[in-house]
């Protein structure tokens, strides 16, 4: 019997992201000072995201949130970025960015609210466990915002055809990877490390988002079971990823230092939805 050929192909996916509009200018400006911020002019950077209104709300909700304990005293753009770090800014910048270029409405059956306060989940969980391992918190937080970003790529550019993945998921009960390889032969972490690089982010990003199902690198480790605990603390209807249990040894975290971990993504989760999910 001959297998019914998939329904994507990696070419069609490349040219769909070749299509989408780039990022702006801000971002990769970002991207550069964040190599050298010596001659960086923080009055000229804040009138750029005060004329983006959605972008400048992030900004200042993010600032005063209990993450930074500065509740309500932060009320300007350029003390906001003082207090956020470029690494940060940089962030907020990205997912403002990637959340308007691809702009399409995505395909029957995908919540796009639920994608996001996920997507959430994962960044703060990627951060709590980021500060836990000594590694770069705002990093982490980055690579967890966007890990899943090729699901609403899929979604949104090929909504007929993601939209039976998401059918087959829910009958099988089972997470979407295995249909996503079954039917449309790419899946969503392929697709979000391609659009990644198409968009000229940091490899070691596109690398995280691309192993977060099946990590063979440091970040890739620390992102898989960030998924992993957003999912489990979420307690949605979605199935909880298998731990790998290479990167579980890899991260050498037992219990005394977990705990903590969800008690910080408890505590961060929803105002970090306040801050990020506005505009």
């Amino acid at each position: 019997m001959s297998q019914t050929p998939p329904l994507l192909s990696e070419a069609r996916l490349c040219q769909a992201i070749a299509a989408l509009p780039g990022l702006p200018p801000l971002v990769a400006d970002l991207l550069a000072e964040m190599e050298h911020a010596e001659g960086l002019n923080f009055s000229v950077l804040a009138q750029r995201i005060t004329a983006d209104q959605g972008l400048a709300l992030r900004v200042l909700r993010l600032a005063n949130s209990s993450f930074y304990g500065l509740s309500g005293r932060v009320a300007s753009i350029e003390d906001a970025i003082v207090i956020l770090g470029l690494r940060a800014l940089y962030t907020l910048v990205l997912n403002a960015a990637a959340m308007r270029a691809i702009t399409r409405p995505p395909c029957a059956g995908f919540n796009e609210l639920a994608f996001w306060r996920h997507s959430i989940a994962v960044a703060v969980a990627a951060r709590a466990l980021a500060l836990a391992c000594r590694k770069n918190p705002d990093i982490a937080f980055t690579h967890g915002l966007l890990h899943d970003i090729g699901q609403l790529l899929l979604a949104s550019c090929f909504p007929d055809e993601y939209r039976q993945t998401l059918v087959c998921a829910h009958e099988h009960a089972a997470t979407r990877l295995n249909d996503e390889r079954a039917l449309l032969g790419v899946e969503h972490a392929q697709a979000g490390a391609l659009l990644a690089a198409q968009w000229g982010l940091p490899p070691e990003l596109v690398t995280a988002i691309a192993q977060h199902h099946a990590p063979e690198s440091e970040a890739a480790d620390l992102l898989h079971l960030a998924d992993i605990l957003a999912h489990a603390l979420l307690e949605d209807d979605t199935p909880i990823p298998p731990l790998s249990p290479a990167a579980w040894q890899r991260l050498a975290l037992d219990e005394t230092k977990l705990l903590p971990v969800l008690a910080r993504i408890d505590h961060d989760f929803e105002e970090t939805c306040k801050a990020l999910l506005v505009g």
